[in-house]
């Protein structure tokens, strides 16, 4: 059986999760279903609950590159926060699950009204950015996590930095 909740959803105050959800609709990850385009602004934010979803880079004349993922402790469609931005990668279900699914706009007025989500989305979307320029900089010197640890130990405090409530 799938959990009920995301890790991100579930660190909110109960009233401001209740509100939250009742704006979201249950969504099934089915395996290679495309959530959203590269370069195209998505439709939707995905919480999972269970399941993960890979964000892919196509290279042309070469295998595509998966930059990241997305589990039960993060959320599809960070970047909508900032407004309408076009997504930088594909976003391809890896693995069967379910998820919490709001529209884009529904997700930006009800951070405009609930603080504590948009606080807390807020410091996910900086947790991302930091994984994937991490990822990214492992991908062009496999050496570098050897050679510096401190990479790691600064992704866990901010993981970490994350998950407090405000």
């Amino acid at each position: 059986m799938h959990q009920l909740h995301n890790y991100l959803i579930e660190r909110l105050p109960r009233r401001h999760m209740a509100r939250f959800l009742e704006k979201c609709q249950r969504f099934d990850l089915v395996p290679t279903m495309d959530l959203g385009s590269e370069g195209k602004v998505l439709s939707h934010a995905y919480f999972p609950c269970s399941g993960a979803i890979s964000l892919v880079t196509d290279r042309r004349g070469q295998q595509p590159l998966v930059v990241g993922s997305v589990g039960s402790d993060s959320m599809l469609g960070a970047e909508l926060l900032l407004g309408v931005v076009p997504a930088p990668w594909r976003s391809v279900v890896q693995h069967s699950g379910s998820c919490w699914r709001i529209e884009a706009e529904e997700l930006r007025l009800v951070t405009s009204e609930i603080a504590d989500l948009r606080t807390l989305l807020q410091k996910n979307f900086i947790v991302q950015v930091h994984q994937r320029h991490a990822l990214a900089l492992a991908k062009a010197d496999p050496m570098l996590h050897q050679r510096s640890p401190e990479i790691k130990t600064h992704q866990h405090q901010l993981s970490g930095a994350a998950h407090e409530r405000g």
